[in-house]
């Protein structure tokens, strides 16, 4: 980097500590360097040599936004009220911080990147020992690429003992040498591994006892998941994993959190809720069928969906949910009256987007709180169907089907709901998929569409198409 970049964190480094002297407490600094273009992926993998089981990676399916986080400058944990939480305490951290250079575009300049687990009052089982039920990370160093442009981000807490000069050399020759280790990846090969189905017969009676309690009328709707365990010949790379979801999953989100010696990630097609200014967007996504062998096969199979009774009442609940939590925290919200289709390379889905304006007090995590869990993850009534989920599912769903996201300095952000996922332990996986029951659900066929909903990450974790 050039002595320019050195003068210029130097003065912000001193400026932080004179700061954090007349305060008596610490102070974030950031820094945001325009940079060349580099390759989101290339500089995950680089990280790996100091900052290994301290990453984080997201992308959208319009390229708009890709962050790259390496490190832990802070993190901001929390149960109960996580959500409020961890917002509170991120505006007090960010009260007297010294931030320079950063663009007025999103993403760029101090971010929270992480996520939230599906039910903190679900049973535990061990698996998700490590990520807590709340968790955001301030990285240390942070890529934001957007089409054809790039920043690097370098935060710093500092202390009024801090040595400015000692400081500031230190961390540009940590970063100099991360660049310096940028090399291109490549996807990854076949790779052999086996697939461990958990416990199908009584998963396929769990959904037949919930169809009927929906009949007898105790509620609209209940989401099930359920698990399959792989057992790889060598360790599964997160980074070889990221580089197939983003070639074959390109209209998904794509999202990597590393804690401990575990990593969770995945690509998922549906937004939660995006904040970008004073836009607010949110995405009802639900009712799900197969693609198609052939172009016709494949019209005619969205149209089949288009007129299915049962996932268009699946589908309009989840726009009635939504709806509502938009308008009670937002403005001028529209919603289109009837849904399209998504195609993603496995599956296509009734799709709805909904797209309102933020009020004076709309806060991304405070609408990220209301709309958790939509039906499409959970149920409906929202309490009733999360308490259905506790009672008969016997999965500890973790971060599966919670929201994952990144919020930054200025309120903007955007969360996604963490499906076609899986939890990455060196040689081993856990992979999940769910599907929303009613009245009529056919346990065979859900389970069919379960194994629909596999495919993406067991083709990103074995490099080869699956049938």
């Amino acid at each position: 980097m050039s002595t320019l970049q050195h003068q210029e964190l130097f003065s912000l480094l001193h400026q932080g500590v004179s700061k954090a002297e007349k305060r008596g407490t610490s102070v974030l600094v950031s820094q945001v360097l325009s940079v060349a273009a580099v390759d989101p992926l290339s500089f995950y993998a680089a990280g790996s040599f100091t900052y290994k089981h301290d990453r984080t990676f997201w992308s959208d399916p319009e390229n708009d936004t890709t962050i790259v986080g390496l490190g832990r400058m802070n993190q901001f944990q929390a149960e109960g009220d996580r959500f409020r939480t961890i917002e509170e305490e991120w505006q007090r951290f960010l009260e007297h911080s010294v931030i320079e250079g950063a663009p007025s575009r999103p993403g760029v300049g101090p971010v929270l990147l992480g996520g939230f687990s599906f039910d903190p009052l679900a049973p535990k089982s061990g698996e998700w020992r490590g990520f807590p039920e709340g968790g955001m990370v301030l990285p240390e160093i942070m890529l934001t690429s957007a089409l054809n442009q790039s920043w690097l981000t370098i935060n710093a807490v500092v202390s009024k003992d801090d040595d400015p000069e000692k400081l500031s050399d230190e961390l540009l020759e940590q970063h100099a040498n991360l660049l310096n280790k940028i090399t291109a990846v490549h996807p990854q090969n076949e790779c052999a591994f086996s697939i461990e189905e958990i416990k199908p017969v009584q998963w396929k009676e769990t959904v037949r006892s919930a169809a009927r309690n929906i009949r007898e009328g105790q509620l609209d709707k209940v989401v099930l998941a359920r698990e399959i365990k792989l057992q790889s010949t060598q360790s599964f790379s997160s980074t070889r994993a990221l580089s197939n979801l983003k070639d074959q999953q390109s209209d998904s989100y794509v999202f990597a959190f590393e804690y401990g010696e575990k990593c969770f990630l995945g690509a998922s097609p549906e937004r939660l809720v995006k904040r970008e200014g004073h836009q607010v967007y949110s995405t009802c996504l639900a009712g799900s069928i197969q693609r198609g062998k052939s172009e016709e096969q494949d019209q005619a199979l969205g149209q089949e969906l288009l007129h299915d009774q049962k996932n268009r009442i699946e589908h309009d609940l989840v726009v009635q949910m939504i709806r509502t939590a938009m308008e009670e925290e937002c403005e001028f919200v529209q919603v289109p009256s009837t849904p399209e289709i998504l195609k993603t390379p496995h599956i296509q889905h009734l799709f709805t987007p909904v797209v309102a304006r933020a009020g004076a007090k709309t806060s991304l995590l405070r609408m990220v709180e209301r709309l958790h869990p939509t039906p499409a993850l959970g149920g409906y009534p929202q309490v009733e169907a999360v308490n259905e989920i506790k009672r008969i599912e016997n999965l500890d769903r973790g971060w599966y089907a919670g929201p994952v996201g990144w919020v930054d300095y200025q309120g903007n952000g955007e969360f996604a709901v963490a499906i076609r996922s899986g939890l990455l332990h060196d040689d081993q996986a856990t992979l999940y998929a769910g599907c929303g029951i009613v009245g009529d659900s056919d346990p065979d066929s859900e389970f069919e569409e379960t194994k629909m909903k596999f495919k993406p990450m067991l083709t990103a974790l074995g490099g080869k198409k699956y049938d």
